[in-house]
């Protein structure tokens, strides 16, 4: 019996439709699409599972994302992804999956996926009110918007988790403010523990050193996922270990 493997990285930030110069991001951007994809085909085989944590493509259309998603689609294994604050061309759930999406991949929002008996769900999340970078975005106010959208998860899985399943939770943003204290995201997602939390979105090395990675809060183990911060390498996953 061959054993699926289960892989992560988050903010991916390909432009294959409309080619953008990364490199003022830092050196690590430099050709990262190559480095990507040769780590890729390197580790994962086609009946392993790759989670991407949003920010997939800088398309703001869906015409120039197909490019970038057909890109992913090329290489091995299932994807599960989730929107990140990047991915504008991300809007309906519901057209995303039946319309956008290539074959292999299922997006997740505010619902619940199994696959191997691994429970998955998640939300973008978004800067709680509290968090030092806040801004107010009336009238879209994605943090109630993602709140709810996390809530929405927590349910689901609440209904359909099976007693000791893995679950992992999917987020874009960190559920921790930038100083590293509890939000409503986090308290929501604690109320799944245990679980596997996994995120990116911060590029900064200052909050590299604040962010939870590799360890426990309050029955949660969180993992930093952002691709500069993981050198542009996909990173294994073992949700069975942490979901007992």
């Amino acid at each position: 019996m061959t054993t699926v493997k289960f892989w992560a990285i988050a903010d991916t930030h390909l432009s294959l439709g409309k080619p953008r110069d990364l490199s003022k991001f830092g050196d690590i951007w430099i050709n990262h699409t190559e480095r990507l994809e040769a780590d890729w085909r390197q580790k994962v085989r086609p009946q392993d599972k790759v989670l991407i944590l949003g920010d997939i493509s800088w398309s703001s259309t869906v015409r120039r994302a197909m490019y970038d998603l057909e890109w992913l689609a090329e290489l091995p294994g299932e994807k599960i992804i989730i929107r990140g604050n990047h991915d504008r061309w991300w809007t309906d759930i519901k057209k995303v999956r039946r319309q956008v999406l290539p074959a292999g991949f299922y997006a997740v929002q505010g619902d619940t996926y199994e696959v191997d008996g691994v429970l998955f769900c998640g939300a973008q999340g978004h800067l709680a009110p509290h968090d030092p970078f806040y801004k107010p975005d009336p009238p879209h106010n994605r943090y109630q918007r993602e709140l709810k959208t996390l809530k929405e998860a927590v349910k689901a899985v609440k209904k359909v988790r099976k007693a000791e399943q893995p679950l992992v939770v999917m987020m874009h943003y960190p559920p921790y403010t930038s100083d590293a204290k509890p939000t409503e995201y986090s308290d929501l997602v604690e109320q799944l523990a245990p679980a596997m939390c996994l995120y990116g979105h911060l590029h900064q090395p200052q909050e590299w050193e604040i962010a939870f990675d590799k360890q426990y809060q309050n029955g949660i183990y969180y993992r930093l996922l952002s691709a500069d911060y993981v050198k542009m390498e996909l990173q294994a996953i073992d949700p069975f270990q942490y979901g007992k």
